[in-house]
C-alpha cells in the first residue's frame, strides 16, 4: 500500500523496494532536519559583532536559552564538536554569499509559524517577532 501511494504521488511506477527505500530516506531526512531546527534553529540570535566587526557566537547564552535540561546537556557536548563548528561557519558563509534562504532557514521560519502561542519559549517568541 505504501508503495502504491509513493508511486502515485510521483506519477512513476517504481519497484516496491525502491519506493520504500526512497520514502524511508525522505522520512529520516525530515526527522534530522526537524531535530536540528528545534534544537539549534535559534543560533542566529547569539551571533554578535565585536568592535572590529568580527562575528562572535555567544555559546553559553545559546545553550542556556533552551528550556529542556536534557537538550541543554546535549548542546553542551554537541557545541564542542567539529560538526557544530562547521554548522556555524557554514551558516555564516551562506549568509554572506546567498541571497535566498536555504532549506534549514525555511524550516526554522515554518516551525516558528506553526507553534501555538502557548508553546513558545522566550527564544521562539523573539524569533517569531523578527
Amino acid at each position: 500500500m505504501l508503495t502504491a501511494l509513493v508511486a502515485a504521488d510521483c506519477g512513476v511506477l517504481l519497484p516496491p523496494y525502491f519506493a520504500e527505500c526512497n520514502t524511508l530516506n525522505g522520512l529520516v531526512s525530515e526527522v534530522f532536519i526537524r531535530f536540528f531546527v528545534e534544537t539549534v534553529g535559534h543560533y542566529s540570535l547569539f551571533l554578535t559583532q565585536n568592535e572590529k566587526g568580527e562575528r562572535a557566537f555567544q555559546r553559553e547564552a545559546f545553550r542556556k536559552s533552551v528550556a529542556s535540561k536534557s537538550i541543554r546537556r546535549f548542546l553542551e557536548v554537541f557545541m564542542e564538536s567539529q560538526m557544530f563548528a562547521g554548522f556555524i561557519q557554514d551558516r555564516e558563509l551562506r549568509k554572506c554569499r546567498a541571497k535566498g534562504k536555504g532549506l534549514f532557514e525555511q524550516r526554522v521560519e515554518q516551525y516558528l509559524e506553526e507553534l501555538p502561542d502557548t508553546e513558545q519559549s522566550g527564544v521562539n517568541k523573539f524569533l517569531r517577532g523578527l
